[in-house]
């Protein structure tokens, strides 16, 4: 009897609202609750599907933490300090969401009656793609290979009191790489508001000789409150001279900047 392996190959989409090669989107990718202890708050995500095929998902959830770099670790539910996965709920621990149409998903918080009445929370609801017969690859090499999708829904929780918006730039410094064509330069930003911030992180470089101005792509950031995070800027290969390096942190919804400068030479 002829055995086959059959391979899973999962991807795990939670920055985009687009998947699935654009065959299934979702929205939003993020919810934010707020409420008093003991409130119950209920927010919808919907799921739609344009392919010719119907999709099942598994639902299921989990903590996640940002490190300093901004990469995210996922977490079992519950094991994180800023853990809210054991106040989720929804009506389904599945869902089908037929081809050519769209799917609602209520997702339920039950705010705990002794929530702390400041600290800010967080998890992820994944939608985890169930294999199906029809998903079963043309079987190759005795191997038959499933490609799975893991989409993930990010949950907050701000107490009603949480208002303040602040980041403050803690360092600016270039990257020690051993390599002179790949130098960088890194912004430490620290969230010292109460709140959840979003914001865009610019650096401009300005050769102090000649006048000439560089302006780094933008980069956009999501932090929790009292979380550091260190934003990497890859500068022009083989850049030399003296330089004023100047970060700007734009904050959403916000008109405050934050400002900071260094000199630099390379």
């Amino acid at each position: 009897m002829r055995k086959f392996i059959y391979l899973f190959i999962f991807f795990i989409l939670t920055g985009s609202s687009s998947i699935l090669a654009q065959s299934i989107s979702m929205s939003p990718t993020r919810l934010f609750f707020t409420g008093n202890p003991g409130e119950k708050v209920t927010k919808t995500v919907t799921l739609q599907n344009s392919s010719d095929k119907d999709y099942v998902f598994n639902l299921n959830y989990k903590d996640w933490v940002r490190e300093e770099d901004g990469n995210k670790v996922y977490l079992d539910a519950g094991s994180s300090k800023t853990s809210n996965a054991s106040w989720m709920s929804t009506l389904e621990n599945a869902v089908t969401v037929p081809a050519k149409s769209t799917k609602e998903i209520a997702v339920t918080m039950q705010i705990p009656a002794n929530a702390s009445k400041s600290a800010v929370t967080n998890s992820m609801l994944f939608f985890t793609q169930l294999p199906q017969q029809a998903d079963k690859a043309r079987i190759q090499n005795g191997i038959g290979i499933i490609t799975l999708f893991e989409v993930g829904l990010h949950i907050f929780y701000t107490p009603p009191g949480n208002h303040v918006k602040s980041l403050d730039i803690t360092n600016i410094s270039e990257m020690s790489t051993g390599n002179t064509s790949n130098r960088k330069v890194a912004v430490s930003i620290h969230n010292d508001g109460n709140t959840i911030n979003d914001a865009t992180v610019e650096f401009e470089l300005t050769n102090t000789d000649t006048g000439k101005e560089i302006k780094l792509p933008a980069i956009s950031i999501s932090m929790l409150p009292d979380t550091n995070q260190v934003v990497q800027f890859s500068l022009p290969e083989n850049i030399s001279g003296n330089f004023l390096g100047v970060a700007i942190i734009k904050m959403a919804e916000s008109n405050d900047l934050r400002v900071g400068e260094k000199n630099f030479k390379f």
